[in-house]
C-alpha cells in the first residue's frame, strides 16, 4: 500500500491595510528610497566589518592588502551582510530616525530582510566588489524621504557603532565612512 505525501503550501502573503495606506501615500518608490537610506549606513557598516584580518599573518601583510580593494580587505561578501544586518537593526529602532514620518512608515513595514540585501549590494558594488546593486540612484531614491543633515549624521553615527563592534579597522572605517558622506548631498533633502 503505497503513501502519499502531503504538501502544505504555505499562505501568501498580503499586505495590512496599514502598509496598504503608507503605499498609497508614500508609493513604492518612497518606500524603496528610505529602504535604501537605511542600506546605506549599513553598506558602511559592512564594509567596516569586512576589514578585518582573517588572521595575525593577514595583518602582518600591510603592502599585499594596500593592493587590495576596499572589499576584499574587509572581508567580502559575508563581512558586508553582517555589518548590513546590524546597522538595518539599528537604524529601523532609532529613536531620532523614527522621528521623520516617511522613514517611521517604511520601518513599519518591517521589509528589513529587503532592505539588507539591498544595502549589502550597494557596498559591494561601491567598495570594489562585484556589481551587483539593484536598486535607484541614491537621489531619486531618496527624495522623497526629506531626509535632514542631523538624520543623515545619525546614520552615520550608527555606521560607525556597527563598524566598532565587527572590529573593523581604522582605516577602511575611515575610508567606508568618507563614501557615506560622499553620498550626503544625494540623500540629504530637507532642512
Amino acid at each position: 500500500m503505497s503513501q502519499r505525501l502531503r504538501v502544505v503550501y504555505p499562505k501568501v502573503w498580503k499586505p495590512t491595510e496599514e502598509e496598504t495606506e503608507v503605499n498609497k501615500k508614500f508609493g513604492f518608490a518612497g518606500l524603496f528610497r528610505a529602504a535604501v537610506t537605511s542600506f546605506c549606513a549599513a553598506a558602511a557598516c559592512a564594509l567596516m566589518v569586512a576589514s578585518i584580518p582573517a588572521s595575525a599573518e593577514d595583518a602582518a601583510k600591510p603592502a599585499a592588502a594596500a593592493e587590495k580593494s576596499l572589499y576584499e580587505r574587509i572581508g567580502g561578501y559575508k563581512a558586508i551582510a553582517a555589518a548590513s544586518d546590524d546597522l538595518v537593526d539599528r537604524i529601523y529602532v532609532n529613536a531620532t530616525l523614527n522621528k521623520n514620518p516617511a522613514l517611521k512608515a517604511v520601518h513599519d513595514l518591517n521589509e528589513r530582510a529587503a532592505f539588507k540585501l539591498i544595502l549589502s549590494t550597494w557596498v559591494m558594488e561601491n567598495t570594489g566588489g562585484p556589481k551587483v546593486y539593484f536598486g535607484r540612484p541614491m537621489d531619486t531614491g531618496h527624495a522623497h524621504l526629506s531626509i535632514t543633515a542631523r538624520e543623515f549624521d545619525v546614520i552615520l553615527h550608527e555606521c560607525k557603532e556597527t563598524f566598532n563592534k565587527l572590529g573593523v579597522p581604522e582605516k577602511e572605517t575611515g575610508e567606508l565612512m568618507a563614501g557615506l558622506e560622499a553620498q550626503r548631498a544625494k540623500i540629504v533633502t530637507a532642512k
